[in-house]
Protein backbone atom coordinates (compact mmCIF):
# COMPACT_ATOMS: atom_id res chain seq x y z
CA UNK A 1 0.00 0.00 0.00
CA UNK A 2 1.41 3.35 -1.06
CA UNK A 3 2.03 5.94 1.60
CA UNK A 4 -0.20 8.97 1.36
CA UNK A 5 1.23 12.26 0.19
CA UNK A 6 -0.59 14.89 2.21
CA UNK A 7 0.77 17.57 -0.11
CA UNK A 8 -1.73 16.39 -2.74
CA UNK A 9 -4.53 16.62 -0.17
CA UNK A 10 -3.52 20.22 0.52
CA UNK A 11 -3.52 20.98 -3.21
CA UNK A 12 -7.02 19.55 -3.64
CA UNK A 13 -8.41 21.38 -0.60
CA UNK A 14 -6.81 24.64 -1.74
CA UNK A 15 -8.25 24.06 -5.22
CA UNK A 16 -11.81 23.46 -4.00
CA UNK A 17 -11.65 26.55 -1.79
CA UNK A 18 -10.34 28.45 -4.82
CA UNK A 19 -13.34 27.28 -6.85
CA UNK A 20 -15.76 28.82 -4.36
CA UNK A 21 -13.58 31.93 -4.14
CA UNK A 22 -13.33 32.56 -7.87
CA UNK A 23 -17.08 32.00 -8.18
CA UNK A 24 -17.55 34.86 -5.73
CA UNK A 25 -16.16 37.18 -8.39
CA UNK A 26 -18.60 35.71 -10.91
CA UNK A 27 -21.66 35.85 -8.66
CA UNK A 28 -20.97 39.17 -6.93
CA UNK A 29 -20.85 41.18 -10.16
CA UNK A 30 -17.09 41.78 -10.23
CA UNK A 31 -17.00 41.20 -13.98
CA UNK A 32 -19.60 43.94 -14.52
CA UNK A 33 -17.79 46.87 -12.90
CA UNK A 34 -14.73 48.92 -13.73
CA UNK A 35 -11.49 47.88 -12.02
CA UNK A 36 -10.75 51.05 -10.09
CA UNK A 37 -9.83 51.47 -6.44
CA UNK A 38 -8.13 49.15 -3.99
CA UNK A 39 -10.68 46.39 -3.57
CA UNK A 40 -11.29 45.61 -7.28
CA UNK A 41 -7.53 45.80 -7.85
CA UNK A 42 -6.87 43.33 -5.03
CA UNK A 43 -9.54 41.07 -6.53
CA UNK A 44 -7.59 41.01 -9.79
CA UNK A 45 -4.57 39.73 -7.81
CA UNK A 46 -6.76 37.17 -6.02
CA UNK A 47 -8.32 36.03 -9.27
CA UNK A 48 -4.83 35.26 -10.61
CA UNK A 49 -4.50 32.79 -7.71
CA UNK A 50 -7.99 31.32 -7.50
CA UNK A 51 -8.42 30.80 -11.26
CA UNK A 52 -5.82 28.03 -10.91
CA UNK A 53 -8.40 25.77 -9.22
CA UNK A 54 -9.18 23.70 -12.31
CA UNK A 55 -5.52 23.43 -13.43
CA UNK A 56 -4.54 22.30 -9.92
CA UNK A 57 -7.27 19.65 -9.90
CA UNK A 58 -6.18 18.29 -13.26
CA UNK A 59 -2.50 18.23 -12.29
CA UNK A 60 -3.44 16.44 -9.06
CA UNK A 61 -5.29 13.91 -11.22
CA UNK A 62 -2.14 13.40 -13.28
CA UNK A 63 -0.06 13.02 -10.14
CA UNK A 64 -2.40 10.41 -8.68
CA UNK A 65 -3.32 8.51 -11.84
CA UNK A 66 -0.16 8.61 -13.91
CA UNK A 67 0.41 4.88 -13.40
CA UNK A 68 -3.12 3.71 -14.24
CA UNK A 69 -3.67 1.41 -17.19
CA UNK A 70 -6.75 0.11 -18.96
CA UNK A 71 -8.66 -2.60 -17.09
CA UNK A 72 -12.25 -3.51 -16.34
CA UNK A 73 -11.88 -2.24 -12.77
CA UNK A 74 -10.57 1.10 -14.07
CA UNK A 75 -13.61 1.58 -16.33
CA UNK A 76 -16.02 0.59 -13.56
CA UNK A 77 -14.67 3.27 -11.20
CA UNK A 78 -16.03 6.07 -13.38
CA UNK A 79 -19.53 5.03 -12.36
CA UNK A 80 -19.10 6.42 -8.86
CA UNK A 81 -18.33 9.83 -10.34
CA UNK A 82 -21.42 9.59 -12.54
CA UNK A 83 -23.56 8.45 -9.58
CA UNK A 84 -22.41 11.39 -7.47
CA UNK A 85 -23.09 13.73 -10.37
CA UNK A 86 -26.65 12.45 -10.79
CA UNK A 87 -27.45 12.53 -7.05
CA UNK A 88 -26.08 16.03 -6.53
CA UNK A 89 -27.82 17.29 -9.68
CA UNK A 90 -31.19 15.99 -8.41
CA UNK A 91 -30.64 17.60 -5.00
CA UNK A 92 -29.52 20.76 -6.78
CA UNK A 93 -32.77 20.82 -8.78
CA UNK A 94 -34.87 20.16 -5.66
CA UNK A 95 -33.11 22.97 -3.80
CA UNK A 96 -33.56 25.44 -6.63
CA UNK A 97 -37.24 24.48 -6.93
CA UNK A 98 -38.22 24.51 -3.25
CA UNK A 99 -35.99 27.31 -1.97
CA UNK A 100 -35.53 29.61 -4.96
CA UNK A 101 -38.79 28.89 -6.78
CA UNK A 102 -37.20 27.64 -9.99
CA UNK A 103 -39.73 26.66 -12.67
CA UNK A 104 -37.55 23.99 -14.28
CA UNK A 105 -39.57 20.77 -14.57
CA UNK A 106 -38.25 17.41 -13.47
CA UNK A 107 -38.09 16.20 -17.07
CA UNK A 108 -36.08 19.28 -18.05
CA UNK A 109 -33.80 18.65 -15.08
CA UNK A 110 -33.22 15.08 -16.24
CA UNK A 111 -32.48 16.28 -19.75
CA UNK A 112 -30.20 18.92 -18.24
CA UNK A 113 -28.12 16.18 -16.67
CA UNK A 114 -27.31 14.94 -20.17
CA UNK A 115 -26.07 18.33 -21.33
CA UNK A 116 -24.58 19.14 -17.89
CA UNK A 117 -26.77 22.19 -17.30
CA UNK A 118 -28.95 21.17 -14.33
CA UNK A 119 -25.94 21.86 -12.12
CA UNK A 120 -24.40 24.94 -13.71
CA UNK A 121 -20.91 24.02 -12.48
CA UNK A 122 -21.06 20.52 -13.99
CA UNK A 123 -19.00 21.40 -17.07
CA UNK A 124 -16.05 20.05 -15.11
CA UNK A 125 -17.69 16.62 -14.93
CA UNK A 126 -18.23 16.69 -18.69
CA UNK A 127 -14.54 17.44 -19.17
CA UNK A 128 -13.42 14.91 -16.56
CA UNK A 129 -15.34 12.02 -18.14
CA UNK A 130 -13.44 12.48 -21.38
CA UNK A 131 -10.13 12.93 -19.59
CA UNK A 132 -10.74 9.81 -17.49
CA UNK A 133 -11.36 7.74 -20.60
CA UNK A 134 -8.20 9.14 -22.21
CA UNK A 135 -5.96 8.55 -19.19
CA UNK A 136 -4.93 4.95 -20.12
CA UNK A 137 -3.91 6.24 -23.56
CA UNK A 138 -2.08 9.25 -22.15
CA UNK A 139 -0.27 7.04 -19.66
CA UNK A 140 0.66 4.55 -22.37
CA UNK A 141 2.32 7.38 -24.31
CA UNK A 142 4.10 8.61 -21.17
CA UNK A 143 5.47 5.19 -20.27
CA UNK A 144 6.46 4.33 -23.84
CA UNK A 145 9.94 5.50 -22.88
CA UNK A 146 11.28 6.01 -19.37
CA UNK A 147 13.97 8.64 -19.95
CA UNK A 148 13.50 12.24 -18.88
CA UNK A 149 14.34 13.67 -22.31
CA UNK A 150 11.32 11.90 -23.77
CA UNK A 151 9.10 13.14 -20.94
CA UNK A 152 10.36 16.69 -21.38
CA UNK A 153 9.49 16.40 -25.07
CA UNK A 154 5.89 15.63 -24.08
CA UNK A 155 5.82 18.66 -21.77
CA UNK A 156 7.34 20.97 -24.39
CA UNK A 157 4.82 19.86 -27.02
CA UNK A 158 2.04 20.38 -24.46
CA UNK A 159 3.21 23.94 -23.75
CA UNK A 160 3.50 24.76 -27.46
CA UNK A 161 0.09 23.36 -28.36
CA UNK A 162 -1.99 24.42 -25.36
CA UNK A 163 -0.48 27.45 -23.62
CA UNK A 164 2.06 29.39 -25.71
CA UNK A 165 -0.51 30.67 -28.24
CA UNK A 166 -2.09 32.80 -25.51
CA UNK A 167 1.26 34.56 -25.04
CA UNK A 168 2.32 35.04 -28.66
CA UNK A 169 -1.11 35.82 -30.10
CA UNK A 170 -1.80 38.82 -27.88
CA UNK A 171 -1.43 41.28 -30.76
CA UNK A 172 -2.57 38.99 -33.55
CA UNK A 173 -2.42 35.34 -34.51
CA UNK A 174 1.16 34.28 -35.15
CA UNK A 175 0.93 30.79 -33.61
CA UNK A 176 -1.55 27.98 -34.36
CA UNK A 177 -4.12 27.87 -31.54
CA UNK A 178 -6.44 25.09 -32.71
CA UNK A 179 -5.35 22.74 -29.91
CA UNK A 180 -5.73 25.16 -26.97
CA UNK A 181 -9.16 23.77 -26.05
CA UNK A 182 -7.42 20.47 -25.20
CA UNK A 183 -5.53 22.18 -22.35
CA UNK A 184 -6.54 19.50 -19.75
CA UNK A 185 -4.11 17.11 -21.47
CA UNK A 186 -1.28 19.57 -20.88
CA UNK A 187 -2.07 20.03 -17.20
CA UNK A 188 -2.48 16.27 -16.80
CA UNK A 189 0.98 15.59 -18.19
CA UNK A 190 2.57 18.15 -15.90
CA UNK A 191 0.97 16.35 -12.96
CA UNK A 192 2.38 13.05 -14.21
CA UNK A 193 5.81 14.66 -14.58
CA UNK A 194 5.75 15.96 -11.01
CA UNK A 195 4.89 12.46 -9.76
CA UNK A 196 7.54 10.77 -11.89
CA UNK A 197 10.28 13.15 -10.74
CA UNK A 198 8.95 13.90 -7.26
CA UNK A 199 12.29 13.07 -5.64
CA UNK A 200 14.02 15.70 -7.80
CA UNK A 201 11.39 18.30 -6.94
CA UNK A 202 11.98 17.72 -3.24
CA UNK A 203 15.62 18.69 -3.75
CA UNK A 204 14.79 22.13 -5.17
CA UNK A 205 16.01 24.71 -2.62
CA UNK A 206 12.85 26.01 -0.96
CA UNK A 207 14.10 29.58 -0.54
CA UNK A 208 15.07 29.75 -4.18
CA UNK A 209 11.72 28.32 -5.27
CA UNK A 210 9.85 30.74 -3.04
CA UNK A 211 11.84 33.76 -4.28
CA UNK A 212 11.24 33.00 -7.96
CA UNK A 213 7.59 32.14 -7.31
CA UNK A 214 6.98 35.54 -5.71
CA UNK A 215 8.82 37.34 -8.50
CA UNK A 216 6.96 35.51 -11.28
CA UNK A 217 3.55 35.88 -9.62
CA UNK A 218 4.19 39.60 -9.07
CA UNK A 219 4.95 40.12 -12.75
CA UNK A 220 1.90 38.18 -13.91
CA UNK A 221 -0.38 39.97 -11.45
CA UNK A 222 0.91 43.38 -12.49
CA UNK A 223 0.30 42.47 -16.14
CA UNK A 224 -3.27 41.48 -15.26
CA UNK A 225 -3.86 44.72 -13.35
CA UNK A 226 -2.28 46.83 -16.10
CA UNK A 227 -4.43 45.17 -18.76
CA UNK A 228 -7.68 45.70 -16.85
CA UNK A 229 -7.31 48.76 -14.62
CA UNK A 230 -9.80 51.50 -15.37
CA UNK A 231 -12.13 49.24 -17.35
CA UNK A 232 -14.32 46.18 -16.97
CA UNK A 233 -12.26 43.03 -16.45
CA UNK A 234 -11.88 41.10 -19.69
CA UNK A 235 -11.73 37.33 -20.03
CA UNK A 236 -9.03 36.72 -22.62
CA UNK A 237 -6.94 33.81 -23.85
CA UNK A 238 -4.18 35.12 -21.56
CA UNK A 239 -6.13 34.69 -18.32
CA UNK A 240 -8.37 31.74 -19.21
CA UNK A 241 -7.50 28.14 -18.35
CA UNK A 242 -5.44 27.71 -21.52
CA UNK A 243 -3.73 31.03 -20.87
CA UNK A 244 -0.09 31.41 -19.95
CA UNK A 245 -1.00 33.33 -16.79
CA UNK A 246 -3.06 30.61 -14.99
CA UNK A 247 -0.68 28.00 -16.38
CA UNK A 248 2.43 29.58 -14.85
CA UNK A 249 0.76 30.43 -11.54
CA UNK A 250 -0.68 26.90 -11.26
CA UNK A 251 2.76 25.38 -11.87
CA UNK A 252 4.47 27.44 -9.18
CA UNK A 253 1.65 26.82 -6.69
CA UNK A 254 1.81 23.06 -7.33
CA UNK A 255 5.56 23.05 -6.83
CA UNK A 256 5.31 25.08 -3.62
CA UNK A 257 2.66 22.75 -2.21
CA UNK A 258 4.76 19.71 -3.08
CA UNK A 259 7.55 21.18 -0.98
CA UNK A 260 5.42 21.35 2.16
CA UNK A 261 7.16 19.45 5.00
CA UNK A 262 4.64 16.68 5.60
CA UNK A 263 5.80 13.39 6.98
CA UNK A 264 4.58 10.47 4.89
CA UNK A 265 3.31 8.29 7.71
CA UNK A 266 -0.35 8.50 8.66
CA UNK A 267 -1.35 11.12 11.24
CA UNK A 268 -4.78 11.45 12.82
CA UNK A 269 -4.38 15.22 12.87
CA UNK A 270 -4.71 15.21 9.07
CA UNK A 271 -8.12 13.50 9.20
CA UNK A 272 -10.13 16.62 8.34
CA UNK A 273 -7.71 17.47 5.54
CA UNK A 274 -8.00 14.04 3.95
CA UNK A 275 -11.78 13.96 4.43
CA UNK A 276 -12.31 17.22 2.58
CA UNK A 277 -9.77 16.16 -0.04
CA UNK A 278 -11.83 13.05 -0.74
CA UNK A 279 -15.03 15.08 -1.20
CA UNK A 280 -13.78 17.81 -3.51
CA UNK A 281 -15.88 16.83 -6.52
CA UNK A 282 -19.04 16.60 -4.42
CA UNK A 283 -18.28 19.96 -2.77
CA UNK A 284 -17.64 21.47 -6.19
CA UNK A 285 -21.02 20.30 -7.52
CA UNK A 286 -22.94 21.28 -4.37
CA UNK A 287 -21.45 24.78 -4.45
CA UNK A 288 -23.80 25.54 -7.35
CA UNK A 289 -26.74 25.18 -4.97
CA UNK A 290 -25.14 26.91 -1.99
CA UNK A 291 -23.93 29.76 -4.18
CA UNK A 292 -27.39 30.20 -5.71
CA UNK A 293 -29.09 30.39 -2.32
CA UNK A 294 -26.51 32.60 -0.62
CA UNK A 295 -26.03 35.04 -3.49
CA UNK A 296 -29.78 35.35 -4.04
CA UNK A 297 -30.20 36.89 -0.57
CA UNK A 298 -26.80 38.58 -0.56
CA UNK A 299 -27.53 40.60 -3.69
CA UNK A 300 -30.84 41.77 -2.22
CA UNK A 301 -29.20 42.85 1.03
CA UNK A 302 -26.22 44.51 -0.68
CA UNK A 303 -27.37 46.01 -4.01
CA UNK A 304 -24.09 47.80 -4.78
CA UNK A 305 -21.49 45.57 -6.43
CA UNK A 306 -18.62 47.62 -4.99
CA UNK A 307 -20.02 47.12 -1.49
CA UNK A 308 -20.46 43.40 -2.09
CA UNK A 309 -16.76 42.89 -2.75
CA UNK A 310 -15.98 43.82 0.86
CA UNK A 311 -18.00 40.81 2.04
CA UNK A 312 -16.04 38.35 -0.07
CA UNK A 313 -14.30 36.34 2.69
CA UNK A 314 -17.50 35.83 4.71
CA UNK A 315 -19.62 34.83 1.70
CA UNK A 316 -16.98 32.42 0.40
CA UNK A 317 -16.62 30.74 3.80
CA UNK A 318 -20.40 30.39 4.18
CA UNK A 319 -20.82 28.80 0.75
CA UNK A 320 -17.81 26.53 1.25
CA UNK A 321 -18.95 25.28 4.65
CA UNK A 322 -22.53 24.75 3.44
CA UNK A 323 -21.37 22.78 0.39
CA UNK A 324 -19.00 20.74 2.56
CA UNK A 325 -21.77 19.82 5.02
CA UNK A 326 -24.09 18.72 2.21
CA UNK A 327 -21.25 16.72 0.66
CA UNK A 328 -20.46 15.01 3.95
CA UNK A 329 -24.09 13.94 4.38
CA UNK A 330 -24.38 12.52 0.86
CA UNK A 331 -20.98 10.80 1.01
CA UNK A 332 -21.87 9.29 4.40
CA UNK A 333 -25.17 7.91 3.09
CA UNK A 334 -23.51 6.45 0.01
CA UNK A 335 -20.78 4.90 2.14
CA UNK A 336 -23.34 3.21 4.42
CA UNK A 337 -25.36 1.95 1.45
CA UNK A 338 -22.19 0.54 -0.10
CA UNK A 339 -21.21 -1.21 3.14
CA UNK A 340 -24.73 -2.61 3.54
CA UNK A 341 -24.67 -4.01 -0.01
CA UNK A 342 -21.28 -5.66 0.58
CA UNK A 343 -22.46 -7.20 3.85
Amino acid sequence: MRKRLYQIDVIKVFAIFSVVSVHFLLNSGFYDISVTGWIPTIDVFLRAIFITAVPLFIMATGFLMGDKFLSSSYIVKIWRTLLLYVIVSIIDWIGHTLILGSKISFSDALYGMLDFSTDSYAWYVEMYIGLYLLIPLLNAAWHYQSNEQYHLYILIISVILFFLPSLFNVFGKIMPDWWTAAYPIGYYYFGVYFKTYFSKIQKIPLKQLLFWSIMIFSVISLIAVNNNYGKIFQWTSENDYMGYQPFIVAIILFLLFLRLPFKREKHRKYKILTKISGMTLTIYLFSDLTDSIIYHDFKLMVPSTNNRLVWGPLIVICSFISATILSFIVEKILSKLSNTRKA
